[in-house]
């Protein structure tokens, strides 16, 4: 018999879309240890988050609740209240707490989710009412809106793109910069719009080691050649000025 154990997903073997803009159970009681050592009970499994997309810092989550889940049942928790503290989750390698911010009063504790080590599950499988969380919804996805630009790029209509993006910044897309002479060189752009039919414009995120004619924080234009496992998104030689 299925188990709620057995819907659990790694979450580095899904496409982001399976994530964005959607209620979750995160399944880490290791990381809230991490995150709440010594408030945490004894049953505690994890929590339920809203998923959405930094356009700078990627995939990310925020907590809402604590949970516990067996083989058959997900009881939920209110977290330990801090005053002006929000809890934040990115998709990330390594240690677990990242770092503090402080802003005007406000405290914002970020910590590293390991997509090598923690699993998901989507709060419709178990017909989670989130109705009561939608205000959370809203306020986050105002919060974080990319413009209507990066949406279209985010949505499936453009999951031919989904090869070149970074798996933690599905906004960041890998470009070929080509030169006959000084040979090639693979950069990180920032999707900004579709200009027609595989060719798009995006923002330069790192400097190239050889001059190509273009610089970081530039808009490039660049297009899809070739097919299948060998195409590649490359540089046209064209710029851009942000308006």
């Amino acid at each position: 018999m299925k188990t709620l154990f057995d819907e659990l997903k790694m979450l580095s073997a899904v496409n982001f879309r399976e994530l964005y803009q959607r209620f979750v159970y995160i399944h880490c009681r290791e990381l809230l240890d991490e995150m709440m050592s010594g408030e945490i009970e004894d049953g505690i499994t994890g929590v339920l988050a809203y998923c959405y997309i930094d356009s700078v810092e990627g995939i990310s989550f925020r907590p809402f609740m604590l949970a516990a889940m067996t083989e058959e049942t997900l009881q939920v928790f209110t977290m330990p209240h801090i005053e002006d503290t929000i809890y934040v989750l990115r998709l990330r390698d390594g240690r677990a707490k990242m770092s503090e911010l402080h802003d005007a009063g406000h405290h914002m504790y970020l910590y590293a989710v390991d997509p090598e080590i923690y699993m998901f599950f989507d709060l419709s499988i178990v017909n989670f009412d989130t109705e009561s969380f939608q205000d959370i919804k809203e306020e986050i996805d105002r919060g974080y809106d990319a413009g209507a630009n990066k949406e279209v790029l985010r949505a499936e209509e453009y999951s031919s793109l989904d090869k070149y993006r970074h798996p933690w910044y599905p906004d960041d897309v890998q470009v070929l910069l080509y030169d006959k002479e000084k040979g090639g060189e693979k950069v990180w752009v920032r999707l900004e719009v579709a200009t027609g039919e595989n060719c798009y414009l995006g923002e330069l995120l790192n400097e190239p080691y050889q001059d190509y004619g273009c610089h970081t924080g530039m808009l490039i234009e660049f297009t899809e050649f070739g097919a299948g496992e060998d195409a590649l998104l490359v540089f046209s030689g064209r710029t851009a000025v942000r308006k």
